[in-house]
């Protein structure tokens, strides 16, 4: 068995051989990253007698830049490791102290990662859940930005209304983006027909306000605290935001739409009968799992999540004290978890009951109870997803000597 590390990068990868007893088998070569370049790679391998029953390719899941290649060497045969970088960097720093890195250097380490834990194949999830995941993604970046967004136009009402947000529903409120999108700020509005700002109401909320809350804003207007100084750039910015963040908001809606579309129902009927488990949040864990069968045990879906807690111990100090959680995997996959155990505690007695036991009866802080209900999740998800049934509510059991980490 010969191991061939590929360093990957943006237009071009390096990949070094090593033979079965860890010696270098050639030198390392450069290829580019498109076609003929792979073609040349393949040229390569088979000078080196390393074909695809004699040869694990082994690379990096850097970005984006390693699923064209993956790709295109499993359509040829070849059995592909894929490896976290954070695993290859840690044993980087117990091969060597020095301080040296090429993509030579890095293509060769990768062969002998793969070598010295004797890697197989990787399992990357299926297409469908690929793309999945990349909407799913994408969905949650649009979000944040439209947070931000959201942020900026509460920034300027602040400035302008700020009596405003606690009359119409808060800063979030369908109401409050289209007054500060119609008008912009308290002098407009004090200026405006009652009329108007009663339509404006009116619509945006879907006929829950009207006449009286109308009068109730103009009046408050006119008293308003709101500052005048640079009232008409503020106005500008205000119209602008809510008109971006009304966008984002159509955008959002037809992702869900899409991703409704990708998801497959079984898997989301499964996720959806766990209590406090939403389309959404559905969407996103089974984007991240995949192949249920990738994790032997929920332990490793907890730490993929990077939910795990970091550990340090050595002479009389224990490593109990001052854990943090790991954070390195999947950040996506972490929120869904906890966004999941956070809801499932609150609607579901078998979780809410092993919550209050550690934050009431053993003094645990609210995430570290967060995190192990996430845990106890993590075993549920894995076993309906396996056994292709839904979830069935439970009687809470009493925790009198369990552990947060049972």
């Amino acid at each position: 068995m010969q191991y061939a590390g590929i360093d990957i990068a943006k237009r071009a990868h390096v990949v070094g051989v090593r033979r079965e007893d860890g010696t270098p088998h050639g030198k390392p070569f450069k290829f580019a990253n498109d076609r003929q370049g792979f073609a040349s790679l393949l040229k390569r391998l088979a000078e080196l007698g390393a074909g695809p029953d004699d040869c694990l390719l082994v690379m990096e899941s850097t970005g984006h830049y390693w699923l064209a290649l993956w790709e295109f060497a499993v359509a040829h045969g070849y059995d592909v490791a894929v490896v976290n970088p954070v695993l290859t960097d840690a044993f980087r720093k117990a091969d060597t102290l020095r301080k040296t890195k090429t993509d030579d250097i890095d293509a060769f380490l990768m062969a002998e990662y793969a070598r010295f834990k004797g890697l197989g194949p990787s399992r990357v999830s299926p297409e469908d859940a690929e793309g999945l995941k990349q909407l799913t993604r994408y969905r949650s970046s649009l979000v944040s930005d439209r947070t931000a967004l959201k942020n900026r136009l509460t920034s300027v009402a602040d400035r302008t209304f700020p009596e405003l947000s606690a009359m119409v529903g808060g800063n979030d409120s369908a109401t409050m983006l289209a007054l500060m999108g119609r008008f912009g700020s308290a002098a407009a509005i004090a200026k405006a027909n009652v009329r108007t700002i009663e339509k404006v109401m009116r619509e945006a909320s879907r006929g829950h306000y009207g006449r009286e809350e109308a009068d109730r804003v103009k009046a408050a207007a006119k008293k308003s605290v709101g500052t005048d100084f640079a009232a008409r750039a503020l106005s500008a910015e205000a119209e602008s935001l809510t008109r971006l963040i009304g966008v984002m908001n159509e955008e959002v809606k037809g992702l869900d739409r899409q991703i409704a579309d990708l998801l497959d129902p079984e898997v989301g009927a499964i996720l959806q009968s766990i209590p406090g488990i939403g389309p959404v949040c559905a969407s996103q864990i089974a984007a991240e799992i995949g192949d249920p069968d990738r994790f032997d045990t929920p332990g490793q879906l907890f730490a993929y999540g990077g939910l795990d807690a970091t550990k340090a111990q050595s002479g009389q100090l224990d490593g109990e004290s001052g854990q943090h959680m790991s954070k390195r995997g999947s950040s996506h996959l972490r929120n869904a978890l906890m966004t999941a155990a956070d809801r499932a505690r609150m609607y579901d007695p078998y979780f809410g009951e092993y919550y209050e036991h550690l934050t009431k009866r053993r003094s645990k802080h609210h995430y570290v109870a967060l995190s192990a209900v996430a845990r106890k999740l993590c075993g549920v998800i894995l076993a309906l997803l396996r056994e292709r049934r839904t979830y069935e509510r439970r009687s809470p059991v009493p925790y009198a000597t369990e552990s947060p980490d049972e």
